[in-house]
């Protein structure tokens, strides 16, 4: 058998039961919900380190146990290390790259964390909490998870939703040279259609904050300036529009956009 060095550390002090179960799932093993659901102390007790079952198969990429563990009632919003100010939570993890070499414990990973936080009722406009209190959307457009964006948007996540610094997953996005496929689709899918002019604003900001010089990202930013403002004919020219089309607000050229 794999030895269970974090395991061993962890959780053996605290008894056989939750350290056979703990030992299971630092070996990539399935765990049963009704065996969790026994545990004495219940679900979410702390162990070695303030650990939690939850945070050990978060720990061990072990998406079985997770599923169980969620199932079963784990809190994916308690923090990891509270007695060291952290407020990093399971579901701050949804927020993260992954891995950083392999692949495969990237993003798809990632995404299936956010499919199952989603499956056993996790709430898609949840905020972080932190400095800026972004809801959990937006920092997943932060780091261009595009995938994870449409799932939380599938579950009735507000991609509109501002963090206290105003920045919304839209205005992130905008902000971001590489996004323009997905802010295409978004437009596709009505998220511009019925927008308050201050969150429009602040993404005509961010839509024009990549200097134009003509290149593929210059149009392809400008194209989606005018996508979006088809659906708002009555914005008004502003410095950001100025900056954009280098110029007055082409409306004609509106007129003939999707």
């Amino acid at each position: 058998m794999e030895p269970t060095y974090r395991a061993d550390r962890l959780f053996k002090p605290y008894g056989k039961e939750i350290y056979d179960i703990a030992r299971r799932i630092e070996r990539g093993q399935a765990i049963s919900v009704g065996q969790l659901k026994a545990l004495p102390g219940g679900l979410n007790k702390r162990y070695g380190e303030e650990i939690t079952l939850l945070f050990h198969a978060l720990g061990a990429r072990n998406i079985e146990a997770i599923d169980a563990l969620l199932e079963a009632g784990a809190d994916p919003y308690m923090a990891d290390r509270p007695s060291k100010g952290s407020i990093r939570s399971f579901a701050y993890a949804l927020t993260l790259p992954g891995h950083p070499t392999d692949p495969q414990l990237g993003f798809p990973f990632i995404n299936t964390l956010i499919k199952l936080y989603l499956k056993h009722g996790g709430d898609p406009n949840h905020r972080l909490g932190g400095a800026n209190n972004n809801p959990l959307i937006a920092d997943v457009a932060l780091i261009r998870n595009y995938e994870g964006i449409d799932l939380l948007l599938n579950a009735g996540a507000d991609p509109w939703a501002e963090g206290d610094d105003a920045d919304t997953a839209m205005s992130l996005l905008a902000a971001d040279d590489l996004s323009q496929t997905e802010l295409n689709l978004l437009i596709d899918q009505g998220y511009f259609d019925n927008v308050q002019f201050p969150q429009l604003q602040n993404f005509m900001l961010w839509i024009s904050s990549y200097e134009q010089r003509g290149d593929e990202i210059s149009l392809a930013n400008q194209k989606i300036g005018r996508r979006v403002l088809k659906r708002h004919p009555n914005y008004p020219a502003d410095q950001y529009t100025e900056r954009l089309f280098q110029g007055p607000i082409p409306w004609k050229e509106i007129e003939s956009e999707q």
